[in-house]
C-alpha cells in the first residue's frame, strides 16, 4: 500500500512522484490514446463538459483540484492530461455510463450483531497500483484503489469507519441532471467527507454521480443504492443486508429510469448469477455469519460457475466490519505477489 499525507498540494506532489511511471502510462494509453482512437476534443460539447466538470470540482471539492494539480506537477505529466485522467475523458461519449465490469458488493449482518462490507473490484490491473491510503490534513483518512495518477475513490474506508462497496451500471439514454459528476471524484469525496450512510444518502441527494453503492457505518448503518446522474434511488435494507452487482436489481426503478431516458438496461454476463449468490448467502447466513464465512463467499474462485464473486478479472478482494473494527481494512490481491490469499489487514 501507498500512502499520502498532508495538504492536497503536498499529497498530489508525492503522489506523482511516487507514481510517476505508472501515471505517465495510464496517461499515453488514456488521455494520449496512443495508437487508438483520440479524444473528441474537436466536438464542440467536449469542452464545455470538461467546464462543468471543473466547475462542480471548484465549487464543491476545490482541494481536488489542488491535488490534482500536485499530480502533475510531481509526475511531469501536463495538468490538463491529468484532469482528463481524472474525469473518465476516454469514455466521454458515454459519460454517466462507464462500462460494467463483474464488481459485487453485498453487506451482511453477523452473528454478533455488527454488519460487514465486502466484495470484489474488477478491472484490469495494470491501470491500477494497489491499495491507496490518503491521509488529508482536513478531512477523514482513507484506504482505496484510485487508477493510477487519478484522485479517485473506489471501494474503500475511512477512519470514521464508513465502508463503501461499488459496482459499475449501464444506462444508455439516460437524462442527465445538469449538475451530476463524475462518479469516481464523488466517491473520494465521500470516502473523505462522509462519516455515516446517513451522510451518504444526503451526499447523493445532493450530487447526481451514476454507480451501484453499498455502505455500512460504524453504528451499523446500512445504505443500498443505484445512484444515478438523474438522481438517488434507494433500496431496502430491512433485513439486515443488501447485496448488487452490475444491473438494476428493481423493475419499479427501472420503469422509472425508463421514464427519465434510459433506453435498454444492458447487462454483462455474469452480473445476475453473481448477485444471487450474494442474496442466497445473505438469506440463509444472515445473523448467523463470521467474517470468515463471508470472506469464504467471496474469495473462492470456480472459473466454471459464473455466480463466483472471484473471477479472472478480480484484481481486489476487500472485506470490512467497521462496527467491530474501524480502523482496519482487510484486502487480498489475486493478481499479486500475494495471490496465493495472504491477506493484508490494512490500517487507516
Amino acid at each position: 500500500m501507498v500512502s499520502f499525507e498532508g495538504t492536497p498540494a503536498e499529497i498530489g506532489r508525492a503522489y506523482g512522484e511516487q507514481c510517476r511511471d505508472g501515471i505517465l502510462a495510464n496517461v499515453r494509453v488514456l488521455v494520449l490514446r496512443e495508437g487508438q482512437e483520440p479524444l473528441p476534443r474537436q466536438d464542440r460539447g467536449f469542452p464545455e463538459w470538461v467546464h462543468r466538470q471543473e466547475a462542480t470540482l471548484t465549487e464543491h471539492w476545490p482541494w481536488l483540484l489542488e491535488e490534482i494539480a500536485g499530480v502533475a506537477e510531481g509526475s511531469g505529466a501536463g495538468d490538463e492530461d491529468v484532469l482528463l485522467l481524472n474525469l473518465r475523458a476516454w469514455q466521454y461519449d458515454c459519460y454517466g455510463r462507464p462500462p460494467a465490469g463483474s464488481c459485487s458488493s453485498l453487506a451482511v449482518t453477523l452473528a454478533d450483531g455488527t454488519v460487514a462490507c465486502a466484495g470484489a473490484l474488477d478491472d484490469p490491473a495494470e491501470y491500477y497500483c494497489g491499495p491507496v491510503r490518503f491521509a488529508p490534513r482536513d478531512g477523514l483518512a482513507h484506504i482505496t484503489f484510485p487508477i493510477t495518477g487519478t484522485s479517485w475513490g473506489n471501494r474503500g474506508m475511512n477512519s470514521s469507519g464508513l465502508a463503501v462497496g461499488i459496482s459499475s451500471q449501464l444506462l444508455p439514454g439516460l437524462r442527465s441532471l445538469p449538475h451530476a459528476v463524475n462518479q469516481d471524484l464523488a466517491l473520494r469525496a465521500i470516502l473523505q467527507t462522509c462519516c455515516s450512510v446517513g451522510e451518504v444518502r444526503e451526499f447523493c441527494r445532493r450530487h447526481p454521480f451514476t454507480m451501484n453503492l453499498v455502505c455500512v457505518d460504524a453504528q451499523g448503518g446500512l445504505f443500498c443504492a443505484h445512484q444515478t446522474a438523474a438522481g438517488l434511488f434507494e433500496l431496502p435494507t430491512g433485513d439486515g443486508w443488501c447485496a448488487l452487482t452490475n444491473h438494476v436489481a428493481d423493475d419499479g426503478v427501472m420503469h422509472l429510469l425508463s421514464d427519465l431516458g434510459a433506453k435498454e438496461f444492458p447487462e454483462c454476463p455474469t452480473t445476475r448469477a453473481r448477485r444471487g449468490r450474494l442474496m442466497e448467502f445473505c438469506r440463509e447466513c444472515s445473523g448467523a455469519c463470521a467474517m470468515d464465512d463471508v470472506l469464504d463467499l467471496i474469495w473462492r474462485r470456480d472459473d466454471s460457475d459464473p455466480g463466483s464473486i472471484h473471477n479472472v478479472g478480480t484484481i481486489a478482494i476487500t472485506l470490512a466490519n467497521p462496527s467491530a473494527d474501524r480502523r482496519s481494512f482487510q484486502v487480498r490481491q489475486p493478481q499479486t505477489m500475494l495471490g496465493g490469499g495472504e491477506s493484508q489487514r490494512l490500517a487507516i
